[in-house]
């Protein structure tokens, strides 16, 4: 019988199609410890992650909370804190939670636990250590840690020019006056700063001045803090005026006033005002005029702020001074320009959006005229 050439192709491909016995068992042999070794290296990395994890959370947690105590001026903080590392991670060793000078009011907590090897101890490794850190800061914010600050981060737009004859130095005993600039920072004629003067720009000194402790180019971007109307009016002593009725306040004569003042509209002062206090002018800016003095010779002054209104949070407010000064506290204009052009002696900070300092005035930084600030806020930055 004669056998077709198609059917010894189709014989020859059906028995190469067969099974052949004893090839899959070396082969699972092989890839067993493999899938085993994978299976036990995702459980090792997810034990460790989870536990970094865990630790993490719990020291940011204590730093946060040890702001929040900062700020209450507690003798005890943030120490006292520290026990939350251990409430929420039980296993947490070394722990540190301290308040920091460098960079000034941030607390640092830190702390590492063990966590178990679980796989790896097939190879001795029979545990992990993870370690965790967190910073909190506190108090006003960070631009009130200079003796002068411009917020504008916009290349394009006028520096931080200081010119004439100012002087920008430290009350006795509090270190540096610093100057920061998110733009670019100018310092013409005879102005000198007794500090560090620094910008995410360029740093330039025109004429006799110069900055003691150095100048930074090429500085980081400090953002300005985020003040929230409702909080201002619910934590106010006094509220003038509403967002729908701004009607504004004019302080005439000397007065002693106390207390956070918070005005819808424009603010005008044409007298004396002793705090300590703070007026913050809600959808207007302020204006000073004449020759008075504001604040207190020792101690805390005013706070002096003009926001934009919560229905436009772009416009600018200002604060202008016109004639000769002497004043005790912090000017706030975080969307506006601050404009100095006497002599004016100001013992406390300048913070705005644009800064314009001439004639020859004087500021004395004072770190403790921040207790005086009305909105004080935590938050992590590391």
């Amino acid at each position: 019988m004669k056998t077709s050439k198609n059917t010894i192709l189709n014989n020859s491909v059906l028995a190469r199609l067969k099974p052949r016995k004893g090839q899959v068992l070396p082969l699972i042999a092989i890839a067993l410890p493999l899938l085993i070794g994978l299976a036990g290296l995702s459980l090792t990395v997810g034990t460790v992650y989870f536990g970094q994890a865990k630790l993490q959370n719990a020291v940011d947690a204590a730093a946060l909370a040890g702001a929040q105590e900062m700020n209450t001026g507690d003798a005890k903080a943030p120490g006292d804190q520290a026990s939350l590392v251990t409430q929420d991670d039980s296993g947490a060793t070394h722990i540190v939670l301290q308040a920091l000078s460098n960079p000034p009011q941030t607390v640092m907590a830190s702390a590492q636990a063990q966590v178990p090897g679980t796989f790896a101890a097939l190879f001795g490794i029979h545990h992990f250590t993870v370690k965790a850190q967190a910073r909190a800061s506190y108090g006003a914010g960070a631009p009130f840690n200079y003796a002068v600050f411009q917020g504008d981060p916009h290349a394009g737009d006028p520096p931080l020019r200081i010119h004439g004859a100012n002087i920008i130095a430290p009350i006795m005993g509090t270190g540096g006056a610093d100057v920061h600039s998110n733009d670019n920072l100018k310092l013409d004629g005879a102005t000198i700063v007794q500090g560090a003067c620094s910008a995410v720009g360029t740093v330039t000194v025109n004429g006799a001045g110069g900055c003691s402790q150095g100048q930074t180019s090429g500085a980081s971007t400090i953002a300005m803090p985020n003040w929230s109307t409702s909080t201002l009016v619910q934590n106010a002593t006094q509220v003038i005026g509403s967002p729908q009725n701004p009607q504004g306040y004019t302080f005439n004569g000397a007065a002693q006033f106390q207390g956070r003042w918070v005005v819808f509209g424009n603010v005008k002062i044409s007298g004396a005002i002793n705090g300590p206090g703070s007026i913050v002018a809600i959808g207007g800016s302020i204006t000073i005029e004449g020759a008075a003095s504001f604040g207190t010779t020792q101690g805390q002054g005013v706070c002096f702020a003009a926001l934009p209104p919560a229905s436009s949070p772009q416009t600018p407010e200002n604060i202008t001074i016109q004639g000769a000064h002497s004043m005790t506290g912090v000017l706030y204009a975080p969307t506006g320009t601050i404009t100095l052009g006497g002599a004016d002696i100001i013992q406390g900070s300048v913070i705005g959006y644009r800064v314009s300092l001439g004639g020859a005035g004087i500021i004395e930084y004072d770190p403790t005229q921040q207790a005086i600030v009305p909105v004080h806020q935590v938050a992590l930055i590391q």
